[in-house]
This record gives structure tokens, C-alpha cells and sequence, in this order.
């Protein structure tokens, strides 16, 4: 083979596997045929912690999964590491040892709610939703 075949050969093969390839049902450019991908959502990042056999908990995750918001389950009775982060959340809430619990849902940077209630995860939400 001759060198100048060669390269073109091997740009040939980069670029076809180097071009995303549209997922199946995904709509594509009618120009390039490649898939187009739709605007990112502006959703916050949102960590739960969590003990495994808490029922609040459960509700929790399954309210995020539910609703297709990506969460990071943090759970504290596997991962002293995740014990440890909690409880220097609350001390800097300084919520008091004896109040205390699971599941600590943060929202962003700033929105930490104690326990899991439907309507204030909602309301904290909208906070980051496009309008």
C-alpha cells in the first residue's frame, strides 16, 4: 500500500468512529445525520444521606427516581466516611445531637432539608428550574 492511502484510510476509519452515532428514535440533523441532542435541563445536584432500612429514606429515593432527578444516595450505616460528612453538616447547622436524623436531602449549595416532605422538595426545586 502507498503511504498517501494509507492516511487516508486510517482519517477515514477516525472519523467514522469518531462521529457520534444518534441513539435509536433520536432525532437527527436532516443535513449530517448525526443526532441531535437535546438542551441540557438545569437540574442541581441533589445528595441524599440515607440509612438502608429507613422507610423516609425509601419514600425519598424513590420520589427523585420517580420524577427522573438524578441523586447521590449517601448511605450512613455502610459508610462511616458518609456517618463522618453528616454529622459535620449538622454540627454546621448546628442542629443539636438529639434532633438528629435521616434523610438529610441537599439541594445545590445551600438547601438542606431535614427528613423528607413532598411539598418542601418540590417548592426547594422550582428554586432551580428555567421559568
Amino acid at each position: 500500500m502507498n503511504k498517501s492511502f494509507t492516511v487516508f484510510f486510517c482519517l477515514l476509519l477516525l472519523t467514522t468512529v469518531a462521529l457520534p452515532h444518534p441513539a435509536a428514535g433520536q432525532p437527527q440533523d436532516a443535513q449530517t445525520g448525526i443526532g441531535l441532542v437535546p438542551p441540557a435541563q438545569k437540574i442541581p445536584l441533589v445528595i441524599i444521606y440515607t440509612l438502608s432500612t429507613c422507610p423516609h429514606c425509601m419514600e425519598a429515593k424513590e420520589f427523585f427516581t420517580n420524577n427522573n432527578i438524578p441523586f447521590i444516595n449517601r448511605e450512613v450505616d455502610s459508610d462511616s466516611q458518609h456517618m463522618d460528612e453528616l454529622m459535620q453538616i449538622y454540627d454546621k447547622m448546628n442542629i443539636p445531637e438529639q434532633k438528629r436524623g435521616v434523610p438529610l436531602i441537599i439541594i445545590g449549595t445551600d438547601v438542606k432539608l431535614q427528613g423528607f416532605n413532598k411539598e418542601k422538595v418540590q417548592e426547594a426545586l422550582k428554586k432551580f428550574m428555567p421559568k
